[in-house]
C-alpha cells in the first residue's frame, strides 16, 4: 500500500481526536498538575526549576529522562507550564495513534483495518484518562511505537536511520522507566542482530552497541556514586509490596511490619546512618530531606538505599520459607495485568466521571463494587475479556509460526517485550500492572490488526473458491 503522511485515515483520526476530546472536556476530565509536586518519581519543584541537572545526577531512584522532560518544560514556560503540559500530552497521543496507524498500513492489506484498530486505541477511556495524567505512561507508549515502526521500515529498507530508530527509543525507555532494564535492551539487541544475520549485521550491531552503552552509562554512574548497578534503588521496596501484600505483622522489630515507601523516619531503627554522612553535601535537598514541596514524602532520600536492601532480604527470606503466599500474590498480579487500565488507582477519580462509557467500552465493572471483596471479584471478571482476546491473538500468531516456521521481526519484538513486561510486573508489582500493560497495548493492537487481516484474507479466499464457476472449453466446429 502506498504510504502518504496525510492520508484519509489520519484525517479521520485527527477529527475523531478533536471531537472526542471536546466532548471529554464537558465531563471535566482534565490534567491534575499537582502530580508534579506529589508523585514519588519526581524531583522537588525547587530542583526541577532551579537545580535540575544536579538533582538528576544525584538521583538514585529514577532514570533521568522524565525528570529532565518535566524540568525542561517547567524552565521553558515558567508559570505557564501548568497550561502547557495538557497540550504536550495530547500531542503525544496524536503521535501515538499516527504511528499505530502508519505501522498497520505497512503490515496489513485490508484498507479499513488500520483505521479501525487505531480508533480502538484513540477512543479508549484509558487513553483519554491517562493522557491527562502528568506521568510517563503515554510517553513510554510513544517510545515503543517509534521503535516498532522503525523496525517495520528497517525490514523493508535497510538503513542506519531505521536501525537507530529501532534501538534508540528502547535505550531512552531504559533511561525513562526502571522497569525497562538494561538486560531487556541487550536481549532485544542480540536477538534482532541474530535475526537479520549478515543482511544487516553492521547496521544493527553499531546501533545496538551505541544504544546499550548509552543506557548502560547511567547504570555505571549509579554504581560509581552509590555502589548500585541499577537505575532505581527501589527494587527491594517494590518486591516487598507484592510479597507482603495483604499480610500484617505484629512483630515491629521486622522491617516488613512497615508499609513499603513509608516516610524515612519510620525506618529509623533499621538505618545505620552511615549513608547520610557519606553523601552529605552532594545534594542535601534531595538526598537528606525527609519531605519535599512542603509535606510530601521525599522518596529520594539516601537512606532508602539501605531500607530497600533490607526489604529485599526480608522478601527473599519470606518467599523461601513461605512460597505459596507469594505465588498467590503473583497470580493475582497476573490477572490485574489484564484489568481495565482505568482501574489504575490514580486514574479512578477521573474514570468515575465517564464511568458508563468506561463500563460499556472497557467492561470495567469495578465502578459498581461497594467494598474490597466486591472490587476483587469485579476486577477478575473485568479482566476476562482482555485475557481471552490476548490468548486468542497470541495463539493465532504462534500457530502461524508453527505452520510457516518463521516470524516477522516486529512480531518477535512484540512477543519478547510482552513476555518481559508481564513477567516483571507479575513478580514485582501488585497495584499498577494494568497500567504497565496499557503502555505497550498498541504493540498488541499491531498483532490484532495482522490477525484480523489474515482472517479476512482467508474468508475472502474461501468465498472466491466457493463462487468460482469454471467455464466450458470452446468448441470449434
Amino acid at each position: 500500500m502506498k504510504q502518504r503522511f496525510f492520508d484519509w485515515d489520519i484525517w479521520v483520526l485527527l477529527a475523531s481526536f478533536l471531537i472526542s476530546r471536546i466532548i471529554l472536556s464537558f465531563f471535566k476530565v482534565e490534567m491534575d498538575y499537582s502530580a508534579i509536586a506529589t508523585y514519588w518519581q519526581y524531583l522537588s519543584l525547587d530542583s526541577l526549576e532551579n537545580n535540575l541537572l544536579n538533582g538528576i545526577w544525584y538521583n538514585h531512584t529514577q532514570p533521568p529522562v522524565f525528570n529532565l522532560f518535566l524540568g525542561g518544560i517547567t524552565k521553558l514556560f515558567g508559570t505557564e507550564a501548568a497550561s502547557v503540559f495538557p497540550y504536550v500530552f495530547r500531542l503525544i497521543t496524536i503521535i501515538n495513534v499516527t504511528l499505530l496507524c502508519k505501522s498497520l498500513q505497512l503490515l496489513v492489506t485490508h484498507p479499513k483495518i488500520p483505521l479501525f484498530v487505531s480508533l480502538l486505541y484513540l477512543l479508549s477511556p484509558a487513553t483519554m484518562i491517562l493522557e491527562n495524567e502528568l506521568f510517563y505512561t503515554t510517553f513510554m507508549t510513544m517510545l515503543v511505537l517509534i521503535s516498532s515502526y522503525s523496525l517495520i521500515r528497517f525490514d523493508k529498507k535497510r538503513s542506519y536511520l531505521f536501525a537507530f530508530g529501532f534501538m534508540l527509543p528502547l535505550a531512552v525507555a531504559c533511561l525513562t522507566r526502571s522497569m525497562y532494564n538494561l538486560s531487556w535492551l541487550i536481549v532485544i539487541a542480540v536477538v534482532s542482530t541474530i535475526y537479520y544475520k549478515k543482511l544487516s549485521l553492521r547496521m544493527l550491531t553499531i546501533a545496538s552497541v551505541m544504544c546499550v552503552l548509552l543506557a548502560g552509562s547511567w547504570y555505571l554512574k549509579n554504581y560509581l556514586i552509590f555502589g548500585k548497578f541499577t537505575t532505581s534503588t527501589w527494587l527491594g521496596m517494590n518486591l516487598a509490596r507484592n510479597v507482603f501484600h495483604d499480610h500484617t505483622f505484629a512483630d515491629t522489630t521486622k522491617i516488613e511490619s512497615i508499609e513499603p515507601f513509608s516516610k524515612i523516619s519510620s525506618y529509623q531503627r533499621f538505618i545505620s546512618g552511615n549513608l547520610e554522612n557519606k553523601y552529605a553535601g552532594l545534594n542535601d535537598h534531595e538526598l537528606l530531606s525527609e519531605f519535599k514541596n512542603g509535606s510530601h514524602v521525599n522518596e529520594n532520600h539516601i537512606n532508602y538505599i539501605e531500607v530497600s536492601e533490607k526489604y529485599a532480604d526480608a522478601s527473599k527470606a519470606y518467599i523461601k520459607s513461605n512460597p505459596w503466599p507469594f505465588v498467590k500474590n503473583a497470580m493475582q498480579s497476573s490477572v490485574i495485568f489484564f484489568a481495565p487500565a482505568t482501574r489504575y488507582p490514580f486514574a479512578e477519580p477521573q474514570s468515575k466521571k465517564i464511568q458508563f462509557y468506561d463500563v460499556a467500552y472497557s467492561f470495567n465493572l469495578t465502578h459498581f463494587a461497594k467494598n474490597k471483596g466486591e472490587r476483587r471479584v469485579a476486577l477478575v471478571v473485568s479482566a476476562l475479556p482482555k485475557i481471552i482476546l490476548y490468548v486468542l491473538t497470541f495463539g493465532f500468531v504462534i500457530l502461524g509460526l508453527k505452520r510457516t516456521g518463521r516470524i516477522s521481526a516486529v512480531n518477535l519484538f512484540i512477543i519478547l517485550t510482552f513476555l518481559y513486561i508481564f513477567s516483571v510486573s507479575t513478580l514485582m508489582e501488585h497495584y499498577e500492572n494494568m497500567r504497565f500493560r496499557f503502555e505497550i497495548e498498541p504493540l498488541y493492537l499491531l498483532l490484532l490488526g495482522q490477525v484480523l487481516d489474515k482472517k479476512w484474507r482467508t474468508i475472502k479466499s474461501l468465498r472466491e473458491k466457493k463462487f468460482y464457476l469454471p467455464t466450458k472449453p470452446s468448441v470449434i466446429p
